[in-house]
């Protein structure tokens, strides 16, 4: 495996990138919009997944792929006191970071850069964010200082919210025993609400559903109708109610019926779920269970999303609940300037002006 090697300053720390040459070439077009992957790691064992995750991803979308390992001086009382000792743990972390890469890479070649940043991890992120062209970021579920039994961590949770891009959360586990990647993602599910807003997620996830040869499941979850009453339910409620249930199920049958139609026309694995519960956030959690989907696409915001908001309510219930790989997808316009920059063309619209593409 040849490298080079270079220093990158910033007013937050000192960031070093080395270079793995030899990744395929990547298309002037990048699948699903991902052009440009960062992976977040830490000192903890999942950083090797987070890693082989984000290998995997950016040879198969035919991306470019960089590494953030912040060294976060946030916990400590103040400024480092012993500039070397801290450089010195720069630079193991670099070699650390590299190989890692080297074991998620196998013997296929790869241009990967690295950086190594001291200061507070927040900054860091948001620098890199700022001056990059950055659009998928993954991060593993939890980090080295997260509790037990914990789902996500507070620093995944805080680059779920903060990011602009879209975000892939990486859980404990998502390797083989082998320590080797994942052999394919074979099922991938798709949570919409007849919305537009939720449809973001569908681009990305037919891209990844081509690139890795998957099954697209699209999902729909029908909650259960809700009337005020006083007391027990009358004769009049309960029809109420019933009406409602069947105008919900045969509108969401329709829905998906078109958009296994528009999505069935390039000749691919796809199938529409329609489940129903008291809660539709449950309920989409045990379906991806039961279906056995390797990763979960999803909006950050659905139907119900304010604007206030970073995640919607079912997004924040995946988030905090799931224990599987979960692409938090956000429109082109949440995303930073560079990002949009380096899509001059990519507008989300299909020919016609509407819809996605």
């Amino acid at each position: 495996m040849n490298t080079t090697a270079g220093t990158k300053s910033t007013h937050l720390a000192v960031g070093a990138k080395r270079s793995i040459v030899g990744r395929a070439e990547a298309q002037p077009q990048a699948a699903a919009g991902f052009q440009s992957i960062l992976a977040c790691i830490d000192g903890s064992s999942q950083a090797g997944s987070v890693l082989v995750w984000a290998n995997m991803l950016a040879r198969r979308l035919h991306a470019s792929l960089r590494t953030l390992c912040v060294l976060d001086t946030s916990a400590k009382s103040a400024a480092p006191h012993d500039p070397i000792a801290w450089e010195m743990r720069r630079i193991e972390a670099r070699n650390r970071v590299g190989h890692l890469l080297e074991n998620a890479s196998a013997d296929e070649g790869g241009t990967v850069g690295i950086e190594v940043a001291i200061g507070p991890f927040d900054d860091c992120f948001q620098a890199v964010l700022e001056h990059s062209a950055v659009d998928l970021c993954l991060i593993g579920a939890v980090g080295e200082d997260a509790r037990p039994g914990r789902v996500i961590g507070d620093t995944a949770r805080r680059i779920i919210e903060a990011a602009p891009c879209s975000v892939l959360i990486v859980p404990p586990g998502a390797m083989l025993d082998s320590g080797q990647a994942v052999a394919a993602i074979r099922r991938l599910m798709v949570p919409l609400d007849c919305s537009r807003r939720a449809e973001v997620a569908l681009p990305p996830a037919v891209a990844l559903a081509d690139a890795f040869g998957a099954e697209l499941v699209v999902a729909h979850a029908l909650p259960e109708p809700a009337i005020t009453e006083i007391g027990p339910p009358d004769e009049a409620g309960i029809a109420l109610r019933r009406n409602i249930a069947q105008h919900n199920r045969k509108t969401a049958e329709r829905y998906m019926s078109r958009l296994r139609a528009r999505l069935a026309l390039d000749r691919r694995a796809i199938r529409s779920l329609i489940v129903n519960g008291d809660d539709p956030r449950h309920r989409l959690a045990r379906a991806a269970v039961e279906e056995g989907a390797d990763l979960i696409v999803l909006a950050a915001k659905g139907a119900g999303g304010y604007a206030d908001q970073s995640l919607g309510s079912v997004a924040d219930f995946l988030v905090t609940h799931m224990r599987k790989p979960l692409l938090v997808v956000r429109s082109a316009r949440g995303q930073s300037a560079p990002a949009r920059a380096a899509r001059p063309g990519a507008t989300g619209l299909d020919k016609s002006g509407h819809g996605w593409a």
